[in-house]
């Protein structure tokens, strides 16, 4: 390596390079290169940051000389395109890092969840329950003479079958079918156009009815009430017996409980729910929005709907049938 020892000038004769003195000092390559190199006369002097194209020092540029590169990944180069939304790039990440937070993936981190079984909401009260019943399956009766229970233990037919002991005055038994109507509106503002739905499943996750019917511009208190006044009307008249009918709205599970009203529209709606649910005798009871994703999916149909469509089981076509797998 040549080491130059006098400044710059030396080699500046007139304007330009002094060619001679630069090969008796460097290798003719070197040479070659610094006679391309052009100087400004009549300016001063002045420091140049070679790494940057400005000239200018700056971190990045700095980093970028010292650090150790790794090969380029073409997989991530397609994920981070900018033609992918950031979500979808970042989603795209944690897939291939194993990185996606489903329940199973963060139980291996060591997260603990509750227990979604829907047959109890609490598991030694329907124990209790169980007790009162002289029907009782074979099953359970470990369950029962057992001090330590732990519901991971049996499996999610056993569980199922202590859906039966929610409901007072229903004998527990292999044979009995606990029916459960679910309710729901769409509305396309409020007040906007909107859509009733009703389903009514029974504990095994069979479906035996389902209807779907469009609203004029309601409200949506008006429209969840409207929803479950036809869904209640509907398993009347087809003899059926709900023993629960679960409903996402709080505020219209309020309204049933106080029997308060303000409009007379809504006085007969309430008047007219409450008749058939003595009727029935039903118990409403709030769910989720995730837990009442079948009635939601067929409210938002109804709203485009020109007449008013009853289903049976064998009807469930599309994306319904998944979403009933998800909200069993």
């Amino acid at each position: 390596m040549t080491i130059l020892l006098e400044p710059v000038n030396y080699y500046w004769h007139e304007g330009d390079w002094n060619v001679p003195r630069i090969l008796r000092t460097v290798p003719t390559y070197v040479a070659q290169i610094i006679c391309q190199i052009h100087i400004a006369a009549g300016q001063g002097d002045k420091i140049v940051w070679t790494r940057s194209s400005e000239g200018a020092f700056s971190t990045k540029s700095a980093w970028e000389t010292i650090r150790m590169t790794s090969p380029r990944r073409q997989l991530l180069t397609d994920v981070w395109h900018h033609s992918l939304r950031p979500t979808i790039s970042v989603f795209l990440w944690q897939l291939f890092q194993d990185k996606i937070p489903i329940d199973a993936r963060m139980k291996q981190m060591g997260f603990n969840f509750p227990s979604k079984c829907q047959c109890c909401e609490a598991f030694l009260t329907c124990l209790l329950r169980v007790r009162q019943y002289r029907t009782c399956d074979s099953t359970l009766l470990p369950l029962l003479d057992s001090a330590s229970v732990t519901r991971e233990r049996y499996s999610y037919g056993t569980l199922l079958r202590w859906n039966a002991a929610k409901y007072p005055g229903v004998p527990f038994s292999t044979d009995n079918i606990i029916l459960e109507l679910n309710t729901d509106e769409s509305s396309l503002g409020n007040p906007g156009l909107a859509g009733a739905a009703g389903i009514i499943r029974d504990s095994n996750g069979h479906v035996h009815l389902a209807y779907q019917v469009a609203l004029s511009i309601e409200t949506s208190v008006i429209a969840e009430l409207t929803a479950i006044w036809r869904s209640l009307e509907l398993v009347l008249a087809h003899d059926l017996t709900p023993s629960v009918v679960e409903v996402d709205a709080m505020a219209v599970i309020q309204l049933l409980q106080s029997c308060t009203f303000r409009k007379w529209e809504v006085q007969h709606l309430i008047m007219s729910i409450v008749r058939i649910q003595q009727m029935l005798v039903s118990d409403f009871q709030h769910t989720l929005r995730e837990a009442n994703g079948a009635a939601n999916h067929l409210a938002k149909e109804a709203a485009s709907l020109q007449f008013t469509m009853v289903l049976r089981h064998d009807d469930i076509t599309g994306v319904l049938p998944s979403i009933l797998n998800l909200d069993r």
